[in-house]
């Protein structure tokens, strides 16, 4: 059993700001850490602002089992609760660059020009707090639990099966309060809007199935496959949502419609559903005057040798389709989501890897309706390769001579594809992968 804490973050001067909110996001005021009592509500915040969590309980159990003591077969199993306490400082950095303490400000520079003479131009009923945070946010877990079974197999072969599965629960979820779609009606025009708002309500989960076959040292060679079949879902951030197109720097996911936010899940945007990897090593003999298997100048030519090659083939990642307007009320352009016509996706025309048909703007008063990372990415391909060699001189003098190629094949893969639906470029890969390098690299010892 394990028992960690880790407390939000204070300011020695009290120089962190949140928002003080009525029921509803009706109403808003800032309330200091300084004086940590909310003007609206009444409420008496802690010095951090967020209630402090201790109950972070975190049991192991694992267990290791030989069912047949003349065989060399091996169960495995085990389960745990993991907890992000790192969530703490990234909040209180956001939270010390907000109105009073500092001037802030986020809006549509169309509904409100400003100019070089009224650049800190606040228009009425316009919020100046660009951040806030549920007072009672938790820290987020996970729970694991795994079992595997590891065989050994002849020609110095070694089998491993395993299931693995993780639930999140407490992930960051984040929106837009009293923000609506383009001639919504029943709007609220005096509640305040403009603001992100980051909550701690979100949930993930993955189940994964790997098999691996590793063949062991022996005559110089070694090798292994690792094959994973893998689904993960989260309509939060737990586990590196975030950013357009549903991957990035961002850390979190900010949702379509703040009033539906299980409209978000959808695909994690790391889920890879097939993957594979191989590597395979060579080394020829080694010492000082012994080594390979041909005598003479042959023999010294060749030993000391080690060659490693590693390719790496998955199915694409998870994108998320963007219709590219600003979502009103804010200067957010990377939360509204097309509608779907019905067409393929992936009915391609000539020179396109994405129908364009087959996205739309959304419907009057309405969010678009395409899904969350509902879009599969490019597949992956590479192949690194590498070969290095120890000369030796005497026992107290060696040479490291060493050559690595990142995209040994100069193979052409494409990470992303453009998901803007208001683009031009709609369909059309963003980015190539970066073209073969080889380096190097001579080291002296002594």
């Amino acid at each position: 059993m394990r028992w960690e804490y880790g407390a939000p973050v204070t300011e020695k001067y009290g120089r962190l700001v949140n928002l003080d909110i009525t029921p509803g996001f009706a109403g808003i005021s800032p309330v200091l850490a300084s004086n940590p009592v909310g003007s609206l509500t009444g409420q008496h915040y802690a010095d951090s602002l967020l209630t402090p969590e201790k109950t972070g309980y975190e049991p192991r159990i694992g267990m290791s089992w030989r069912p047949m003591l003349a065989s060399s077969m091996v169960i495995r199993g085990g389960y745990g609760i993991y907890r992000d306490t790192s969530v703490y400082l990234p909040i209180a950095a956001r939270m010390a660059q907000q109105s009073p303490l500092s001037r802030t400000l986020s809006l549509n520079n169309l509904d409100t020009p400003l100019t070089l003479a009224n650049g800190f131009y606040v228009a009425p009923n316009v919020t100046t707090n660009t951040f806030a945070v549920d007072p009672h946010f938790r820290a987020g877990y996970a729970q694991t639990w795994q079992l595997s079974l590891q065989r050994d197999l002849p020609g110095s072969l070694v089998m491993t099966a395993t299931y693995l599965g993780t639930k999140g629960t407490r992930g960051q979820q984040q929106f837009l309060p009293h923000t609506y779609p383009t001639n919504a009606q029943g709007l609220c025009p005096s509640c305040p809007n403009g603001y992100f708002y980051l909550t701690s309500n979100g949930n993930s989960t993955r189940e994964s199935g790997q098999l691996q076959l590793r063949r062991r040292l022996h005559n110089g060679i070694t090798a292994s496959l690792n094959y994973t079949w893998s689904k993960s879902i989260d309509d939060s951030a737990l586990g590196g949502s975030g950013g357009p197109g549903g991957r990035g720097a961002s850390a979190t996911v900010v949702a379509q419609d703040w009033l539906n936010l299980s409209g978000e899940r959808g695909l994690s945007p790391f889920d890879q559903r097939h993957l594979m990897n191989i590597q395979a090593q060579y080394t020829s003999g080694m010492g000082l005057r012994g080594g390979s298997l041909l005598d003479g100048w042959r023999g010294r030519l060749m030993k000391d040798w080690t060659f490693v090659t590693n390719v790496t083939v998955g199915s694409g990642l998870p994108l998320t389709p963007l219709y590219g307007t600003i979502t009103r009320g804010t200067s957010v352009s990377s939360s509204i989501r097309p509608d779907y016509t019905g067409q393929s996706i992936y009915d391609a025309p000539p020179g396109l890897f994405l129908n364009p048909k087959a996205v739309t703007a959304p419907k009057a008063g309405q969010w678009g309706n395409a899904g969350r990372n509902s879009i599969e990415g490019p597949g992956q391909f590479s192949l690194n390769a590498s070969m290095a060699r120890t000369f030796r001189f005497s026992d107290r003098l060696n040479a490291d001579f060493r050559l690595d190629s990142t995209n040994a094949l100069n193979h052409v893969t494409y990470p992303t594809w453009n998901v803007v639906a208001t683009s031009s470029q709609f369909g059309l890969a963003s980015t190539a992968n970066a073209m073969r390098t080889v380096q190097a690299t001579m080291r002296l010892r002594f």
